[in-house]
């Protein structure tokens, strides 16, 4: 449900009042229930009048992109990461600047006026964002201490059934989440809409007390190795080859049986599906957990994460959307 108008929709951690908007109006019929907390998170539940397990699904809202922080004499815009984006992919990639969205560039010295080393040393102290303005008063009044910087990276599919986009992580669980709310179930359904993922999971810490679910499932997208520059051992997931079940991560074990339920309900319902095979990175089930929480993860493979653009296989996309059907058709209990 509106993937592209999802990924166009621009909210980094703490600033996903767009987002939000955007995920209530695409809300589907059938919902009963919508509330939202005072961190941010967004709830939508249906099937409250039922019996059986409660189950939550989570996708975040907040996607990774800058801040201001300051401003030089001559107008430009001193700049911090918001969530993990490494400086050596940012020069020269258009920005969108506040919830007005100003047109912005990532500035930075050009190549026959530096270094080489200079450049592969590159740190946020090096980069700035060019707005046009002028003036140290000019650049405070268009782009105040704070507001948000997003990549200027519209949705765009290709031939080969990609799609490209600046917010695939994690504007794809989203869709997801979506995707679910629109299906009956046999038991409460709750998705919790979460805000700063990516600066520490802080929304899914909330909700998990929140909802307080039998059992839990994050809806991400997640780092695939299938790229020239990375050897086999590397090779987490593989874009094209269906939607990645989590082994192990960074900071989680997922639920064996609520992982194994997946793999029933895939094989069930012919949906190629992969093990996400890498104990790096992380998502929204390290903040269940340790509340006595069952929480398993189900992704989507996207090359070049935390980066201006990413890419994915609309096919995964749709194998993860039949997948995830399946599997709340098909359950009864928590296995």
């Amino acid at each position: 449900m509106g993937l592209k108008e999802l990924c166009e929709s621009r909210g980094t951690p703490g600033r996903e009042e767009l987002v939000r908007a955007l995920v209530k109006d695409l809300l589907p019929a059938g919902v009963e229930q919508v509330t939202q907390d005072a961190l941010g998170n967004l709830y939508a539940a249906r099937g409250l009048r039922k019996s059986g397990p409660r189950i939550l699904l989570l996708a975040h809202l907040d996607e990774v992109g800058l801040m201001v922080v300051g401003h030089t004499d001559e107008g430009h815009l001193r700049i911090r990461p918001a969530g993990g984006v490494s400086a050596a992919v940012l020069p020269g990639k258009p920005v969108r600047v506040g919830a007005a969205g100003l047109h912005g560039t990532i500035g930075l010295a050009p190549a026959h006026l530096s270094r080489g080393e200079d450049r592969a040393a590159l740190t946020y102290d090096d980069l700035y964002v060019d707005i046009g303005s002028t003036t140290r008063r000019e650049a405070q009044q268009e782009a105040p201490v704070g507001e948000m910087v997003t990549f200027d990276t519209p949705y765009c599919e290709t031939q080969g059934g990609a799609a490209i986009a600046k917010a695939f992580d994690d504007r794809v669980g989203v869709h997801l989440a979506l995707s679910a709310l629109a299906e009956e179930t046999d038991f409460p359904l709750h998705v919790a809409f979460t805000v700063q993922e990516e600066v520490g999971l802080r929304g899914a810490r909330v909700a998990g007390r929140r909802v307080q679910p039998d059992a839990a499932l994050v809806l991400e997208a997640t780092a695939a190795g299938d790229t020239p520059d990375l050897p086999e051992g590397y090779l987490a997931t593989r874009v094209g080859d269906g939607p990645a079940l989590t082994l192990v991560d960074r900071s989680t074990i997922p639920d064996a049986p609520l992982m194994q339920s997946l793999v029933r309900a895939a094989e069930g319902a012919g949906v190629p599906w992969q093990w996400r095979r890498s104990v790096g990175g992380g998502n929204d089930a390290a903040a269940l957990w340790p509340q006595g929480l069952r929480v398993g993860a189900m992704s989507v493979p996207c090359r070049y994460l935390h980066s201006p653009a990413s890419l994915l296989s609309l096919a995964d996309v749709a194998a993860s959307q039949r997948l995830l059907t399946h599997w709340l058709q098909s359950l009864r209990e928590v296995v």
